[in-house]
């Protein structure tokens, strides 16, 4: 049996509360990044073997919840900046797999599949078969 391994990461972006963002890095189990040319801006790598989450450790219930890490990461994000989070993982060779999410300050996001391409390319020909298995 093979396991699915994802990474992930963000660009840079401002944020509004340093600190805030540093507290939703971590509810998130994120590593915090800094770039820009003085480090004034901010990133995320999500996990170190992990990709986009979708839960979090909620401490009064005692348990992971379900979530939406995209709309609070929204919330950080200074007025006009965006925020894109790239995942790449695999299951051994049978799944390649390719993902991006991005979201502005105002919580709209566009999101960016590598399998999208199968449907994409269909007008190219009536033949076509996955990259799987």
């Amino acid at each position: 049996m093979a396991n699915y391994v994802s990474s992930a990461r963000s660009n840079y972006f401002m944020v509004k509360d340093p600190a805030a963002f540093e507290a939703f890095c971590k509810k998130w189990d994120a590593r915090m990044i800094r770039g820009g040319d003085k480090d004034e801006l901010f990133g995320l790598i999500c996990g170190e073997e992990g990709g986009i989450p979708s839960s979090c450790y909620d401490a009064e219930k005692e348990d992971y919840v379900e979530a939406s890490f995209m709309d609070e990461l929204a919330t950080h994000l200074a007025d006009g900046w965006v925020a894109i989070v790239r995942e790449i993982g695999f299951e051994k060779m049978r799944y390649l797999v390719g993902y991006t999410v991005a979201v502005n300050s105002r919580g709209e996001s566009i999101e960016v599949s590598l399998h999208k391409i199968c449907e994409d390319t269909k007008r190219l020909g009536k033949h076509l078969t996955a990259c799987e298995y």
